[in-house]
């Protein structure tokens, strides 16, 4: 079986952050990225069944240049299954951008379909609800803007949209979002749980996407 992971820098492999000239860059790890530990348990379990997997995530990425980069990127590869991830970069552009994200997801996965392919969306991660004190200097302005989206309910409209969209057009759904979303509510502190102190999960919480998708694949 052949899977596409589309996304953005948590689908790529990105995890710390570091500060560069004129801003910061990211650590990218792709020993410790979800789909390279989901092809490792898959192996573990169904050994005689090979699992391939294309890594089609690219950081800072949203579903406006997963719309452009749809063709070579995702169904080039003639895919068995697509696994689609974005909201973490969308929502930064606020609740006016919300009718866009819903329209160029339905775009993606109305092309996906076409073809035949099955396609999966995977909910991201919850991002930062505070500015912890780790978080880089050069990306304390980032990390405000990402705060304010998560807390006042723009993020979970972001959220709840795309499985609307999902459940109307017959998509598979990993909520792995509703996952984080449980562990806040009963009072954990999930802003520790981003490798980047932002919405970068750390490689443990890969975990958690890969449990999610081995049920489901």
């Amino acid at each position: 079986m052949r899977i596409v992971f589309l996304g953005d820098s948590v689908t790529e492999g990105c995890f710390e952050l570091y500060d560069v000239e004129g801003g910061f860059d990211t650590v990218r790890d792709y020993e410790n990225v979800y789909h390279n530990k989901l092809k490792k348990l898959w192996t573990h379990k169904y050994g005689d069944e090979p699992l391939e997997v294309i890594n089609s995530g690219i950081s800072g990425d949203s579903v406006d240049g997963a719309v452009a980069r749809l063709s070579k990127d995702v169904l080039e590869h003639n895919p068995d299954t697509v696994v689609v991830c974005f909201g973490l970069n969308d929502v930064c552009r606020g609740r006016e951008n919300l009718d866009n994200y819903v329209t160029k997801l339905e775009y993606i996965f109305t092309q996906i379909q076409d073809k035949g392919i099955r396609v999966i969306f995977m909910t991201p991660n919850m991002m930062n609800t505070y500015v912890h004190d780790e978080t880089l200097d050069s990306a304390k302005e980032a990390a405000k803007t990402t705060a304010a989206m998560q807390n006042d309910g723009t993020f979970d409209l972001y959220i709840e949209s795309a499985k609307a969209l999902c459940q109307r057009m017959n998509v598979t759904v990993v909520d792995a979002y509703s996952k984080w979303r449980k562990m806040h509510e009963e009072g954990i502190d999930t802003t520790v749980l981003l490798s980047n102190y932002i919405n970068h999960p750390t490689r443990e919480m890969h975990d958690l996407f890969v449990n999610m998708l081995i049920e489901v694949l």
